[in-house]
């Protein structure tokens, strides 16, 4: 049964040629990268395979065995090794060797520090590849990190020849037209005389080694732009910044060197790869070895995180101290501890010097009603918030004794509709006969006497006091005509 299903899964294996492919590696436009193994003798290698959609396509077939042919002509321990190329009815595809390495532009993501360690010897591999390719007549035209493939042991691995053409001498660049040559290359690291459709040479690898070593240094590449066109416009125009600017710890003459790689004329870079590979041999990248300062570093970062309260917590980390390292942990913790409580006496302290003699803290405020107004001397209350005034005092709202109500004329003026002055009846009293003009024209009208005024009480300070008005003559109220229930203005 057990033996069934193995040959079963065998079965089910894809299986190009006599090779499994086990995994794929990675995808492209019109391939895919696979590790295979060959059946017949258990050896793994890498397939770069035609994609079924391309494989119509009699260009693309083409550059597959124009990359395979290059591959196989060289052969350098820092150049991926191509083995075998094979086109048949259904398939498209070279073999090559299994390089198990993580490529140059993840690890700047990921490890930036690793990758400045090895700086130097990534460079090296780098560079004595491109030499063995240039030797050969042979132009890369595609260097960037993602073509360069580094093992945690430091070997270096140059791949992808599809982009790969001779390189043009004096002649051919006199007879090449630009209308003819296509502008090949990724925008990050395109040289600008490719830009500018000029033939290709070796300097245009010289020049997009030097962006990627920039990037190697600093983390990002010389020109970011969102647009495509201005990014290419560009590697034409723009100097590139100082890489000691965004990392102070390179030293002068890795700036010199870079600087001079990123020339935007091919005749201001150096002279070939063997003069790079010396240079980068003779000077120091960094004023302060990357590996001691990424040791620094980390120290650094340890003697913070053991001075944090989450070290000090971590039952894993105090396992592993030295009951010295606890002793003085738990004294640090405890100092700490005491400040705090100190803090929080000397403020109840406080608190129980300004509540001293009986009067309680201060509660907080907490909004309420409006408060009710003050009542006046001899008044009662007749209702939440209005008191009753004592006799002789006015009514809120209400005039004071011997002041008009609101609306209504002063005494002695007529109502509106009335005759001024209004027809007043008066009492028939005969005259003494000793008074002068008795019996003269009959009996005379009396004249009322007029009646005292009390004084005024005080105004209430919560009234404003009424204004001033000029003085009217004083008249005998019960001259007044009764206004009827009806006539009483509103009270608001």
């Amino acid at each position: 049964m057990a033996e069934a299903s193995a040959s079963a899964a065998v079965s089910t294996t894809p299986n190009i040629d006599g090779f499994d492919l086990v995994n794929c590696i990675a995808t492209g436009n019109v391939s895919q990268v696979w590790e295979v193994k060959e059946v017949a003798t258990g050896q793994s290698y890498a397939m770069k395979l035609l994609l079924p959609e391309a494989f119509s396509d009699p260009g693309q077939k083409a550059q597959i065995k124009h990359e395979a042919r290059i591959g196989k002509a060289c052969d350098h321990p820092n150049l991926i090794r191509v083995y075998e190329v094979k086109t048949s009815r259904k398939h498209c595809y070279f073999t090559m060797e299994l390089f198990r390495g993580a490529n140059l532009k993840g690890m700047i993501r990921s490890d930036l520090t690793s990758v400045q360690v090895r700086a130097k010897k990534i460079m090296e591999g780098v560079t004595q590849a491109l030499a063995h390719l240039h030797e050969k007549g042979w132009a890369h035209k595609d260097v960037k990190p993602e073509n360069i493939l580094i093992t945690r042991g430091g070997d270096v691995r140059l791949i992808d020849f599809s982009l790969t053409a001779r390189s043009a001498g004096a002649l051919a660049k006199a007879f090449t037209r630009r209308n003819s040559v296509i502008i090949q290359g990724t925008r990050t690291y395109i040289a600008p005389e490719l830009i500018r459709r000029n033939p290709a040479t070796t300097s245009v690898d010289m020049y997009s080694l030097g962006i990627t070593l920039y990037e190697m240094l600093t983390g990002r590449p010389p020109f970011i732009m969102g647009n495509p066109d201005a990014l290419l416009m560009a590697h034409i125009q723009t100097k590139p910044e100082t890489p000691s600017l965004l990392n102070p710890n390179l030293a002068p003459e890795c700036d010199r060197l870079v600087l001079k790689m990123l020339a935007k004329r091919p005749k201001d870079r150096p002279t070939n790869m063997q003069e790079v590979y010396a240079e980068i041999r003779s000077i120091n990248f960094f004023k302060t070895d990357m590996q001691e300062h990424a040791k620094a570093a980390e120290l650094s970062r340890l003697d913070t995180f053991k001075d944090s309260m989450g070290h000090r917590l971590d039952s894993r980390t105090d396992a592993g101290r030295t009951p010295e390292e606890l002793a003085t942990a738990n004294a640090g913790a405890q100092a700490k501890s005491r400040k705090i409580d100190a803090a929080r006496k000397a403020a109840a302290t406080s608190l129980d010097e300004k509540t001293r003699g009986g009067a309680p803290a201060a509660a907080p405020h907490v909004p309420g009603p409006p408060p009710m107004p003050a009542m006046m001397p001899g008044a009662f209350p007749m209702a939440p918030g209005f008191p009753m005034p004592a006799p002789g005092y006015p009514m809120p709202g209400m005039p004071m004794p011997g002041m008009p109500m609101p609306g209504f004329p002063m005494p002695g003026f007529p109502m509106p509709g009335q005759q001024y002055p209004p027809p007043m009846p008066m009492p028939t009293m005969p005259m003494h006969p000793a008074m002068p003009g008795a019996g003269q024209g009959g009996p005379q009208p009396a004249t009322a006497a007029p009646q005292p005024q009390a004084p005024a009480p005080a105004q209430p300070a919560a009234q404003a006091p009424p204004k001033r008005r000029s003085p009217r003559p004083v008249v005998d109220h019960t001259s007044i005509p009764m206004m009827e229930e009806g006539e009483l203005p509103d009270v608001q």
